[in-house]
């Protein structure tokens, strides 16, 4: 039986977690180690040098209290489960994450990690903001997940990124465009003359992004992106001499 370990970054209270849990319990035995709280936007950061403390929520089932979705798949891989596993699946999230979000995604850190120790992973999201329902993208998630446990060799040092809207057609490989925000930073001065920031924006389009996640997901298609681990750029080492 494959072995396959569930992570987030939405925390045990993630409303994806349970739904995904249900399906992949009908293909592997599931482990599942997720930060304790709300982790979004933390990408592939870890904790160094400090000890976090693991809370049992339920059999196969722990929480990292102040944990990084990193931190809970390299906990897991190194303690829990001894590197004992086929498949690394992060998500369900609760929105997308397309284009650039892969870089900021805690849903895609997780997922990368348990990919640079050579097991194949899956960061998945919602194709829509704060959704609600997440048992189409579960059962859509598990099927993925039984071709990539077929063919796990080509998938080594991968991490999947997919998105999945609802009423999917079907599903596109394709590979990250890139989303326009529109961005800002909120300033606050309190009566010392202390300066508080926040970071807000909004989403605003796909911008030119043919033949792209963006557009397939708009177009009501899964995307699924492979993702490389060697973020090297080779042609401009042959281009450039400094």
């Amino acid at each position: 039986m494959n072995t396959i370990l569930i992570s987030n970054d939405d925390g045990v209270k993630g409303p994806g977690l349970r739904p995904l849990i249900k399906e992949l319990s009908k293909i592997g035995k599931v482990y599942v180690v997720v930060p304790k709280k709300q982790m979004s936007g933390t990408g592939h950061g870890i904790t160094l040098a400090k000890f976090k403390k693991t809370e049992k929520i339920e059999k196969d089932f722990y929480a990292i209290k102040g944990g990084t979705p990193a931190d809970c798949v390299k906990y897991a891989l190194y303690s829990f489960l001894k590197n004992k596993v086929d498949l690394v699946v992060s998500g369900i999230n609760t929105c997308p994450n397309l284009g650039q979000d892969v870089i900021y995604s805690g849903t895609v850190g997780a997922a990368r990690e348990g990919a640079l120790k050579g097991i194949p992973s899956l960061a998945v999201s919602a194709a829509e903001m704060y959704a609600q329902d997440y048992e189409h993208s579960a059962a859509a998630t598990r099927e993925i997940a039984e071709k990539v446990l077929k063919r796990k060799k080509h998938f080594k040092n991968v991490c999947l990124n997919i998105n999945i809207p609802r009423n999917y057609k079907g599903m596109k490989i394709v590979p990250l465009g890139l989303r326009a925000y529109d961005e800002n930073v909120e300033t606050v001065v309190d009566k010392k003359g202390n300066f508080s920031y926040k970071l807000s924006g909004r989403y605003v389009s796909g911008g030119k992004n043919k033949g792209s996640d963006i557009d397939a997901v708009e177009n009501g298609y899964i995307s699924v992106t492979p993702l490389m681990l060697n973020q090297t750029d080779f042609s401009l080492i042959k281009k450039v001499k400094l």
